[in-house]
């Protein structure tokens, strides 16, 4: 269900947004797409003050001085948790007591530790949580799934995946969580959480052998809201080398302070083809049977601007997911968010994120398992 192809036969729900960042640029956004079938009905931020705001920016009906006050509505349908990272836990915690569906941002907790016990205590929760990690739900990323199911790759042994942003380039940005790791910031959790999914959902959570990994602020310091510097001690960039099982090996390459601009490419090798993904010339498939030849994949069912690389990989991606949780609901029928990230899911993503945190500070390859291999 794309735009203008609302299932107006449908009950409407309603949805109630847990934060005023991503869940106005992405969430918000995403969901009127379809509002025949699904209406932003609430809204609550750090404030009463900001959520009424936006609420009145953005003809919500209800501001809520709280996420309390908004998980407590009976009316809602769903439940979106888009606060900063080191809120996520309490509030999923407090939306489950709540029987809520629930659509949480990534990284659902912060430590592999907790994604376990929320993994524990859910595992026969008869509501809708998933996570948002709606790349699984791009038409690309789709298909070159299916080309890994169907063995068109045969043994892929080599996963490359680059990510560039500009978010942090400016040195005279002002001092936010996102430049600070004590309050989960920085792309190991925004960046490179994507790319971890990426791996779990391609390759069906292959057991992790090794992860290697480095990261840098950069710019080591910046002035706060007061004009007092802030020490940096989140990630600008993180490059990992992930060896998982029957000898396949990951590699991220991740800068959010590029001067260059935005980038998100892919390139994956395996003994029969080879393909590559870029934002600008979409997904090529390379056969070992045509050395040098390239085939357009060409997935179908894709929004014009995604096509013509007008709109963010992320957010243009969610307009993929949102009709799926709104069917979801509406025929109370799971198989539409099939795809999609779980808690089980965050368990292993983050034991990989845990890692790489664990090898840049150490400087040390953290161990999982052994695989050996004689060859030379």
């Amino acid at each position: 269900m794309q735009e203008g192809e609302q299932q107006k036969s449908l009950e409407k729900i309603k949805i109630g947004i847990i934060g005023t960042g991503v869940g106005i640029r992405t969430h918000l956004k995403g969901f009127r797409l379809f509002q025949n079938d699904a209406e932003v009905y609430a809204i609550s931020g750090s404030s009463l003050t900001r959520a009424k705001h936006f609420s009145k920016l953005y003809n919500i009906p209800i501001a809520c001085s709280n996420y309390k006050e908004l998980c407590d509505m009976d009316e809602l349908d769903l439940v979106c948790i888009a606060s900063p990272n080191k809120y996520h836990k309490e509030m999923l915690e407090y939306a489950i007591s709540k029987h809520k569906n629930i659509l949480c941002e990534k990284p659902m907790v912060n430590t592999a530790q907790e994604a376990k016990e929320i993994y524990e205590t859910t595992k026969d929760y008869d509501k809708i949580l998933i996570i948002d990690h709606q790349l699984r739900f791009n038409p690309y990323i789709v298909e070159i799934k299916k080309l890994i199911d169907n063995n068109t790759l045969g043994k892929i042994y080599n996963v490359r995946l680059n990510q560039q942003g500009t978010s942090f380039a400016n040195e005279n940005a002002p001092w936010t969580w996102s430049f600070d790791d004590k309050e989960f910031g920085g792309v190991r959790l925004a960046m490179a959480s994507h790319f971890t999914d990426l791996i779990q959902y391609w390759f069906d959570s292959k057991n992790i052998v090794s992860v290697t990994a480095t990261m840098n602020p950069v710019t080591k310091e910046r002035l706060d809201s007061n004009g007092q510097p802030q020490i940096i001690n989140a990630s600008t960039t993180c490059n990992a080398l992930i060896q998982l099982e029957n000898e396949l090996t990951i590699q991220y390459f991740i800068n959010a302070g590029s001067y260059m601009g935005s980038r998100f490419d892919i390139e994956m090798f395996g003994d029969k083809g080879e393909l590559t993904f870029s934002l600008d010339e979409k997904l090529k498939l390379y056969l070992r049977s045509a050395v040098g030849e390239s085939n357009n994949i060409n997935p179908g069912r894709v929004y014009p601007d995604e096509a013509k690389n007008e709109v963010s990989i992320f957010s243009g991606s969610f307009r993929y997911l949102a009709p799926q949780i709104i069917r979801s609901i509406q025929t109370n029928d799971s198989k539409y968010i099939v795809r999609a990230a779980t808690p089980k899911d965050q368990v292993y993503c983050l034991e990989i994120l845990d890692a790489i945190k664990e090898s840049a500070n150490n400087g040390t390859s953290v161990s999982f398992s052994r695989e050996t291999n004689e060859y030379f």
